[in-house]
């Protein structure tokens, strides 16, 4: 009984959001991803569990920046990078601890994750770190990592890597042009560098499999075609594409 009406009131949809601009939180992922994102092209709704998932995330969020207010760490929270920037993002928060100031990022991680991040952090969190040390002009950050399960904490201190960060900013660069510009599909990814098979929890793999570019632009004087269909049984939860690696 409670659970169906549940499951209903948290699933949604993903909303598409017309922009010329990548998310700090896409450093990392497939650029054909980042592709059929842009360009709208449809994707499975969250279901409930998902959502409720996405949600706990949120609120480990909250709860650890209320915790560093208390302590009279935080400078700021919830900060934005410069307008105009190749990235839009906002920075956990940004905190003064023994005369210096730090960007603060946190996640909260899959215990299978968490177990991986013994030794250092995975490598989009530290990339992402590493854009909002650049933009702040901040030298040092903190990646706090939280695990979903047993709300344990993970802390790694991060310096500025400015070689690293020249080389996202160049990818990106790159990406912009390709995707923004000319409004073509990136090729397949080198994916020697990934640490799981994004391919494996990517809502778009059928049109990438087809390499599929555009959505049907309708003829002058009719109305706008319906976009394509996902394959019909395929379910977000059945083929796993919102569960964490």
């Amino acid at each position: 009984m409670l659970i169906e009406l549940l499951e209903e009131y948290f699933q949604r949809e993903e909303p598409h959001r017309e922009r010329d601009y990548f998310y700090v939180s896409e450093v990392g992922k497939c650029p054909r991803q980042i592709f059929y994102t842009v360009k709208g092209f449809p994707r499975p709704p969250l279901d409930g569990q998902t959502a409720r998932k996405l949600a706990v995330g949120e609120d480990a969020h909250r709860r650890i920046v209320q915790a560093l207010y208390a302590l009279g760490l935080v400078v700021a929270a919830e900060v934005p990078i410069p307008e105009g920037a190749l990235f839009h993002g906002r920075a956990d928060a940004i905190i003064s601890l023994g005369g210096k100031n730090y960007v603060v990022e946190i996640k909260t991680v899959h215990p299978y994750n968490f177990d991986q991040m013994a030794i250092a952090p995975r490598r989009d969190h530290y990339l992402q770190l590493q854009l909002y040390l650049h933009y702040f002009q901040i030298p040092q950050g903190i990646l706090l990592a939280e695990n979903k399960a047993t709300q344990e904490l993970r802390e790694f201190l991060v310096e500025l890597d400015r070689g690293a960060v020249r080389r996202v900013l160049s990818e990106f660069e790159a990406l912009r042009e390709l995707i923004f510009v000319r409004g073509e599909l990136p090729p397949l990814p080198d994916k020697s560098d990934w640490e799981f098979d994004q391919c494996k929890y990517c809502p778009f793999v059928d049109f990438c499999r087809e390499d599929v570019a555009a959505l049907p632009r309708p003829a002058a004087g009719e109305a706008p075609a319906e976009p394509p269909l996902l394959p019909e049984g395929r379910a977000a939860r059945g083929l796993g594409l919102f569960d964490e690696p």
